[in-house]
């Protein structure tokens, strides 16, 4: 990704609101699930955590200009290892870039809601080490933008809000960011993906988005009765961190994590249909990608 230009906050803020309207607007986005065509490709990535690299590789491999039918999936790209020596942290750079990214190719590119954007949308709920990270994140705006900084923190949030909780696609694969704990399943409210949504959702421990982004550690069994009520073969999520960069959870839940060199990225044929072997079959190490 590379060392970053001084950014102009009135720049900034168009690319934020327009990746924001983008969302909202979506012609594929029904609720809170986008619905890719049955044909084409996609790109999917696990949790990036503001990997400059792997982003690059990402968005290079992508090469969405050229390839109208071709998209892109994002998620978690915000909270990284990125500081400067007085602890402020700078993944709203890669924010901007896949705000940036969604206003040149609205249509291909597809963010997923996850528990990261939550806690820096409430501007709290994560630390690293004794440090909160959204206050770190606030820290790296306010450097940047100065005076700027609350109409470009508003402006990221409403990004934040404007992701959709899940991407379909065609032949039974669906994309979120986790899934809710196996306590939280049976009274898992479905109906968060299919209408607006409210204040309760968002809830601590208790509201249907929480659960779904921040639920943790799903059983095999647990996971194949949520991808049932979904009509959903196969479900690929994040969240969960893999040194080999992916787990299989069961014959319907993949895991993908892409925060690192040896993280993984999956590609899918919109055409076809995938076994969770077939599934594997497609992941592609970023360390084994050159730029």
């Amino acid at each position: 990704m590379g060392e970053y230009p001084t950014i102009d906050h009135e720049r900034a803020l168009e690319s934020f609101r327009c990746a924001t309207e983008e969302n909202q607007l979506d012609s594929r986005r029904d609720q809170q699930v986008v619905n890719l065509p049955a044909e084409g490709e996609v790109l999917i990535a696990g949790d990036i955590h503001d990997h400059r690299r792997n982003f690059d590789k990402l968005v290079k491999l992508a090469d969405l200009g050229r390839n109208p039918q071709r998209h892109l999936v994002l998620q978690e790209l915000i909270h990284g290892d990125h500081y400067d020596a007085a602890g402020a942290e700078e993944s709203w750079m890669i924010l901007l870039r896949a705000a940036e990214l969604k206003c040149d190719h609205p249509g291909q590119v597809h963010f997923l809601l996850s528990n990261h954007d939550l806690a820096q949308i409430h501007g709290k709920g994560i630390a690293k080490g004794s440090a909160s990270v959204c206050e770190a994140f606030n820290a790296g705006v306010k450097k940047a933008f100065g005076e700027h900084r609350g109409a470009v923190q508003v402006a990221i949030t409403e990004l934040l809000l404007s992701f959709p909780l899940a991407v379909r696609l065609p032949h039974g694969v669906f994309l979120c960011h986790s899934l809710p704990t196996d306590e939280q399943m049976p009274t898992f409210d479905y109906s968060v993906f299919s209408r607006a949504l409210t204040g309760p959702d968002y809830a601590r421990r208790t509201g249907a988005v929480y659960q779904l982004i921040w639920g943790r550690n799903a059983s095999a069994q647990a996971a194949a009765d949520f991808a049932q009520r979904l009509n959903a073969s196969i479900l690929v999520t994040g969240h969960q961190p893999h040194e080999s960069g992916y787990a299989v959870n069961g014959e319907h839940h993949l895991i993908i994590a892409s925060e690192h060199n040896q993280g993984v990225f999956l590609t899918c044929d919109l055409a076809e249909t995938y076994t969770m072997a077939d599934l594997v079959r497609r992941l592609t190490k970023f360390v084994a990608v050159d730029l």
